[in-house]
């Protein structure tokens, strides 16, 4: 019996959209295609080996992340798969940088890791990226670590499609001011990645606005923030802080990312408005730094709450130097980068 010349072959395995070619050259493969050379072996000897070959592989196989299977993985393993498969870093709205920076890398890995202990299907699928074991003393690098893929975890959102997720992540691209890469493509449920498109994109854009509904002071009555226009009219304050009319400059919306949260400010005299923490005020601070007993426009400030939101954030730029407008009867400033005179 002449066997193939196992020891030469190659095996082609799937990147994204690309392929290599891998050696499946070992040193069992290789013994048994010299033995085969010498003579005949039996089916029952083949077989061993071949058995042998296959798990040696498997033994000798890193112990990262869970590699594609037969079996569904858990929706944190695919999250961390497709962290993987883009890079291990994206490009996204850290919560410990925005929208108000605070504490060190260190510190706020430490306030969240028993946040993340308790989310166990996370925390065991970052062990198992990490190469790390539940029962060890973690040093301040792992906490980093383990605290920075749980971020990046949840901003990576996975929308069914057929036996699997799509998904859409940036990766930072070149240098911190070249931008963003997207990377769009879907993760079946065992565990493979198929990434289809990859395209050049700005940086994230990180919504301070405010929540859709707010209601605006107009001329023509309260108008909510998403139905306003470039041109219509806006009450406004000149630089006495007295109102007078104004035009809308501009508007403009962000999808907030997953996980996104905005702030319910409420004040004593029953006024309230809902925005990212980071919108300003509007006399230059921002509302995530306003708390409970602060004083804010001749009132006090109740409560400050934070509230998870899905959706879109919005805002506008009144004309006149001061930039600021009345949202539900509470005066902020605005987002938007430059003020007109």
């Amino acid at each position: 019996m002449n066997l193939p010349r196992l020891g030469n072959q190659t095996g082609r395995t799937v990147v994204g959209n690309c392929m290599r070619e891998e050696p499946r050259a070992s040193k069992a493969w290789a013994g048994l295609n010299a033995a085969g050379r010498r003579g005949c072996w039996s089916r029952p000897v083949l077989l061993a080996l071949m058995l042998t070959a296959t798990a040696c592989a498997q033994a000798n196989a890193p112990a990262g992340s869970p590699t594609p299977t037969d079996s569904p993985l858990s929706l944190a393993d695919l999250k961390v798969t497709v962290l993987e498969a883009a890079g291990g870093r994206l490009a996204y709205c850290d919560p410990d940088e925005y929208p108000i920076p605070h504490g060190s890398p260190l510190q706020n890995a430490q306030a969240r890791i028993a946040e993340i202990r308790a989310d166990t299907s996370a925390f065991d699928a970052i062990l198992r990226h990490e190469r790390l074991s539940a029962g060890q003393q973690f040093t301040a690098e792992e906490l980093i670590r383990i605290s920075d893929d749980y971020k990046q975890m949840q901003a990576i959102e996975l929308t069914p499609a057929g036996d699997g997720y799509r998904f859409s992540v940036l990766t930072p691209q070149g240098g911190s001011n070249v931008g963003a890469m997207l990377l769009s493509g879907t993760v079946s449920r065992s565990g493979s990645v198929s990434i289809g498109r990859r395209e050049s994109e700005g940086w994230p854009h990180c919504p301070i606005c405010l929540a859709a509904g707010v209601r605006i002071a107009t001329p023509n009555g309260e108008i909510r923030v998403q139905d306003l226009r470039a041109g219509m009219p806006v009450w406004t304050s000149d630089v006495r802080g007295r109102r007078v009319a104004g035009v809308v400059l501009e508007t403009g919306h962000v999808e907030v990312p997953v996980g996104h949260e905005v702030i319910r400010l409420a004040l004593a005299d029953g006024r309230a408005v809902t925005a990212s923490p980071g919108h300003p005020t509007a006399d230059g601070r921002a509302l995530g730094d306003l708390e409970a007993g602060d004083h804010y426009d001749g009132s006090v400030v109740v409560t400050v709450t934070l509230i998870p939101y899905k959706g879109a954030t919005w805002d506008l730029l009144p004309s006149g130097p001061s930039g600021t407008y009345s949202a539900n009867g509470v005066p902020l400033g605005s987002s938007f980068s430059s003020v007109s005179p």
